[in-house]
C-alpha cells in the first residue's frame, strides 16, 4: 500500500477501485488494510485535511472509504463501525460529489446515536453492538444509495454484519425479564418523553420482528412479554395521538396475532369478563382508525385482518370454553361493533358511542373522498365476515339497528368499489336463506335502492349495473321464493322493459309457477 499521505491519496483511491473487479484482489487488499491499520491512519489524515479544507484530498478520501465498503469484507466493517471510527467514516463518505449537499449526515448520526442511549441497556458491550447496528443501517439505507457508482448491487457482508449483531443482542436479552419489565413500564408511563417512547417502541418492534427468525424461541419470547404486560402497554400506545407510536404498536400486535394468537384472544376474553370495561383493546384499534383516518389508512387493512383473526370462532374454540366465547361476543357486539358502525348509525342513536362521529348527511358527503370510501369498504368487509361467521349475534345486531338499510345507501356512492361492497354485504345476507332476514328485507322494502340504481344507471357498460342484475339472477337460481314474489309484485312493471337479459322474464315465469303450485 502507498504511504498514507495527502499527495498519495489519488494513488490509493485508484488502487482500491482497480481491486473491486477481482474477488482474489479484494481479499488480498482487505488483508493488507487490516494488517497495516490503514483505516485509522486514513481517518487521522481526514481530520487534518478537513481542518485545512483540502477539497481534492477530501474527495479522494470519500472515494477510498466507499471503495473499502464495496470490498465487502467483514473484518474491515468491524473496524469502520467501531465507536472510535464511525463518525469520521461518515464524515469521509459525505464529501463525495453526489453527497456534497448532505454535510448534515454526521450531526444527524450523532443526534440519533444519542437517542439510542435512552434505551435501558446497561451492558456497555451490548450498547456498543446496538449502536453498530444503527450505524450500519444508516450507511446501508441513507448514504450508499446516494453515493456515486463506485460499486454495484448490495453489500452481503454489511447485511450479514447487521444480522449477526442483532442475533448477539437477541440471545443476550431474550430471557432478561428485568430489562423487558423496565421497557414495558417506561412505554406505559405517562412521564416518558416522546423521543424516548418512540425509541423504546421502535426497539421493541424490531426485536419482535427479529425474534420471528428463531422458530423455536419466538413463541417463548412473545409469551414472556405477554406475561410481563405487553398487551396492556400496547393498549395504551394505540390510544395515543402519536401516530408513529400507534403504528409501531399495531405492527407489534400483528406479530402476536400471527404467531401467538391465543395470547391476544385470551387477553381480550379476560377483558370481556369485566362488566364495566370490556374488550378495550379492540375498541382502541377501531377508534384509532376513525380519529386519524388519513394517517391510519395505511394500517387500516392490517387492523381489519387482525380483527378477523381475533373474531374467528374457529380460532377461539382452540383456547377457551364456549361460555367464555359467548361472553366475549356479547361484549364485542354491545361495546365494540357500535364503534365500527358508528358512521353508518350516526343519526340512528343518541347514545354515548356516537357522540364523536359524523351525521349520516356528513358521511355521504365524505364518501366522495377516496380515502374515506376505502375505510368504509374495509368496514363493510369486516361486517360481511361477521354475517357469515357470527350468524345469530350479527343478525340480532342488523335487525336491531336497521343496519342493512344504512349500508345500502352506499350504493349511491360515486366510488364503484364501495357500492359493490354494499351489494356484496346484501348478497351474503340473502345467501343465508334466513327467514328473519327475508322478512326484514321485504318489510323494509330494502330491494328498492337496487331497482332505483338499475333504472337510473341505464348504461350497460357500468359494472354496478351488471352486479345488480347478477343479484336478481341469483334470487332466481337460488329459489328465493319470498324475495322473488316481492320483486315481481312490487317492481315488475318498472323492470319488464329490461329485455337485453332474460332475468326479469325468468323471475316472472318462476313467480307464476310458484303461485300456480
Amino acid at each position: 500500500l502507498p504511504p498514507c499521505k495527502a499527495h498519495r491519496l489519488a494513488e490509493v483511491a485508484e488502487l482500491i477501485t482497480s481491486a473491486l473487479s477481482s474477488a482474489r484482489r479484494k481479499e488480498k487488499l482487505a488483508l493488507a488494510l487490516k494488517k497495516e491499520g490503514y483505516i485509522p491512519k486514513l481517518l487521522e489524515l481526514f481530520q487534518v485535511c478537513r481542518e485545512l479544507q483540502l477539497s481534492q484530498a477530501l474527495q479522494h478520501l470519500s472515494a477510498i472509504m466507499q471503495g473499502i465498503l464495496w470490498l465487502d469484507q467483514a473484518a474491515l466493517l468491524e473496524v469502520m463501525l467501531s465507536q472510535e471510527c464511525i463518525m469520521d467514516v461518515v464524515g469521509c463518505l459525505v464529501y463525495g460529489p453526489s453527497l456534497a449537499q448532505l454535510k448534515w449526515h454526521q450531526k444527524l448520526l450523532q443526534r440519533t446515536t444519542k437517542l439510542k442511549e435512552l434505551l435501558p441497556i446497561r451492558d456497555p458491550g451490548l450498547q456498543q453492538k446496538y449502536h453498530q447496528i444503527h450505524w450500519a443501517q444508516y450507511i446501508q439505507a441513507i448514504i450508499l444509495p446516494k453515493a456515486a457508482g463506485v460499486g454495484e448491487g448490495s453489500l452481503p457482508s454489511l447485511t450479514s454484519f447487521i444480522s449477526c449483531k442483532k442475533e448477539e443482542i437477541f440471545h443476550a436479552l431474550e430471557k432478561d425479564q428485568k430489562f423487558w419489565s423496565e421497557v414495558l413500564a417506561q412505554l406505559a408511563a405517562g412521564a416518558t418523553g416522546a423521543h424516548q417512547r418512540w425509541e423504546l417502541v421502535n426497539f421493541l418492534k424490531d426485536f419482535c420482528a427479529f425474534s420471528l427468525m428463531f422458530h423455536q424461541k419466538r413463541e417463548a419470547f412473545l409469551q414472556t412479554l405477554a406475561k410481563l404486560g405487553l398487551l396492556p402497554a400496547l393498549e395504551i400506545l394505540l390510544g395515543m395521538d402519536d401516530l408513529q407510536v400507534a403504528s409501531a404498536a399495531t405492527d407489534i400486535l400483528s406479530y402476536l396475532v400471527n404467531f401467538c394468537p391465543f395470547l391476544v384472544q385470551e387477553f381480550v376474553m379476560q377483558e370481556a369478563q369485566q362488566k364495566d370495561h370490556g374488550t378495550d383493546l379492540i375498541r382502541v384499534l377501531m377508534k384509532h382508525m376513525f380519529c386519524h383516518p388519513a394517517a391510519a389508512f395505511g394500517g387500516a387493512g392490517e387492523v381489519m385482518e387482525l380483527l378477523q383473526t381475533l373474531l374467528d370462532p374457529g380460532n377461539l374454540l382452540v383456547t377457551a370454553e364456549v361460555s367464555k366465547i359467548l361472553g366475549f361476543f356479547n361484549s364485542f357486539y354491545t361495546r365494540c361493533l357500535p364503534v365500527l358502525t358508528a358512521p353508518l348509525l350516526a343519526n340512528a342513536a343518541k347514545g354515548h358511542f356516537f357522540l364523536f362521529f359524523f351525521s349520516l348527511k356528513t358521511l355521504l358527503f365524505l364518501v366522495d373522498d377516496y380515502q374515506t370510501a376505502q375505510l368504509l369498504a374495509l368496514i363493510l368487509e369486516l361486517l360481511t365476515f361477521c354475517v357469515t361467521r357470527h350468524k345469530e349475534h350479527m343478525r340480532g345486531y342488523i335487525l336491531h339497528w336497521d343496519l342493512l338499510r344504512r349500508v345500502l345507501l352506499l350504493i349511491n356512492s360515486k366510488h364503484t368499489f364501495l357500492a359493490l361492497g354494499a351489494l356484496h354485504f346484501l348478497r351474503k345476507i340473502i345467501s343465508l336463506k334466513d327467514e328473519l332476514y327475508t322478512h326484514y328485507i321485504i318489510q323494509g322494502n330494502l330491494l328498492a335502492p337496487l331497482v332505483h340504481a338499475l333504472l337510473q344507471n341505464g348504461a350497460t357498460s357500468n359494472l354496478l349495473h351488471w352486479a345488480v342484475l347478477e343479484l336478481f339472477e341469483f334470487l332466481r337460481l337460488e329459489d328465493c321464493k319470498s324475495l322473488v314474489a316481492h320483486v315481481i309484485e312490487n317492481f315488475y312493471p318498472a323492470l319488464e322493459s329490461i329485455t337485453y337479459v332474460q332475468t326479469f322474464q325468468g323471475l316472472k315465469r318462476k313467480y307464476e309457477r310458484d303461485k300456480h303450485r
